[in-house]
């Protein structure tokens, strides 16, 4: 973290701004995205103005694929609540043979 300030001794010295850019950086990481992607992405920071179109096309690439990861966990989310309501059942009934009779 090339932003950080550090003190004489070596401790690191944050800024409130510092704290904001490691928020990023915990967005960006928990989208999957790799450390060498997000040094990068910290380069084009330092970078300037210059860089503003590649920093918003790498983050309209992550939107795309934080959607995909969410329609993934929706799915995951719907099997899940169908298990849940089906163990329900299940145990109300004291069997799961209540599912296997309403099979044709």
């Amino acid at each position: 973290m090339p932003f950080v300030k550090r003190s004489a001794s070596g401790t690191r010295l944050f800024k409130k701004s510092d704290i904001e850019a490691l928020k990023i950086i915990e967005c960006l990481k928990s989208t999957g995205m790799q450390i060498k992607e997000i040094k990068t992405f910290i380069d084009w920071c330092s970078d300037g103005d210059s860089t503003l179109q590649q920093r918003y096309d790498m983050f309209m690439e992550r939107k795309t694929c934080v959607e995909a990861q969410m329609e993934e966990l929706k799915k995951t989310m719907e099997l899940i609540e169908h298990k849940c309501l089906y163990y329900q059942t299940a145990l109300e009934a004291g069997t799961e043979d209540i599912h296997k009779k309403n099979k044709i």
